[in-house]
């Protein structure tokens, strides 16, 4: 069974706020979250794991605390964004240290994607990352077996993808405070989490959007709409709206991509 796993960062256990000064810190916790996972594919039957980066720079995972059983894919620009190494070829999909979409109420961290914006909507549906990263694995069909992050981030899962399998390593007490499991027992939990997602992977559906996909992202500015308006296939719906269609996920994926880092340039 081939794996593909990647990692974000808010969601690690012991984590509740954004610190540069925690830098070193995030990295150590992160590949443990990391490897706890890679350890559970492994006990649930994978014969292979590439895992990927999914937060900031998208080098943070340290490479030789990696378990050395993985491949890993780090830094960035790369196709896909966090999905970056996914395809048709593998069998099940994990996304850990995930956080909750922009808004939500105790979500630890929550955002969608960069600082530029609020709302993510394909089909009408509002996804944060981890929905939108949800759908490209789908669009390869692949199913997502396992979310890990905080309490808010499995609701948002479950609501989302159904029976999925999800560890909460923390409960948000608001965006920047939590209630945290100790880090060893979150560790014990993702990796039965892993395991357990690798033993029911036949029973996971892919999350699939139909076609043509439709697009619509909220700034949290105007000025940012302002930025990308004026680009062939976008379309202003109001001061802080626009939309587009692409032919499939994957396209109307990249499309939002570039648009995010674009309109982040307005500062």
């Amino acid at each position: 069974m081939k794996v593909y796993m990647t990692a974000d960062m808010e969601g690690v256990s012991g984590l509740v706020q954004w610190d540069a000064a925690d830098r070193q810190r995030e990295r150590e916790l992160i590949t443990a979250d990391v490897n706890a996972a890679v350890a559970g594919a492994f006990d649930g039957g994978a014969t292979e794991v590439l895992v990927g980066e999914a937060h900031a720079n998208m080098r943070n995972l340290l490479p030789e605390a990696l378990d050395r059983r993985v491949r890993f894919l780090s830094g960035q620009p790369k196709p896909l964004n966090h999905m970056g190494g996914l395809d048709e070829s593998f069998d099940l999909a994990m996304l850990l240290c995930y956080h909750s979409r922009s808004g939500t109420r105790r979500g630890v961290m929550a955002h969608t994607y960069t600082g530029s914006v609020y709302s993510l909507r394909f089909n009408e549906v509002e996804v944060g990352e981890l929905g939108a990263d949800a759908a490209l694995a789908g669009h390869f069909g692949v199913p997502i077996g396992l979310v890990t992050g905080d309490h808010a981030a499995c609701e948002e899962a479950r609501a989302l993808l159904g029976s999925v399998e999800t560890v909460a390593v923390k409960r948000g007490v608001s965006r920047s405070a939590a209630i945290c499991l100790p880090v060893e027992e979150a560790r014990e939990l993702i990796r039965a989490g892993a395991a357990a997602a690798c033993r029911r992977a036949d029973a996971f559906e892919p999350f699939v959007l139909d076609t043509p996909v439709e697009a619509e992202v909220t700034f949290i500015d105007p000025s940012f709409a302002d930025c990308v308006e004026h680009l062939p296939f976008v379309t202003r719906i109001d001061g802080r709206r626009i939309g587009f269609v692409a032919d499939d996920f994957q396209a109307a994926f990249e499309l939002f991509n570039a648009l995010q880092f674009l309109a982040g340039t307005v500062r």
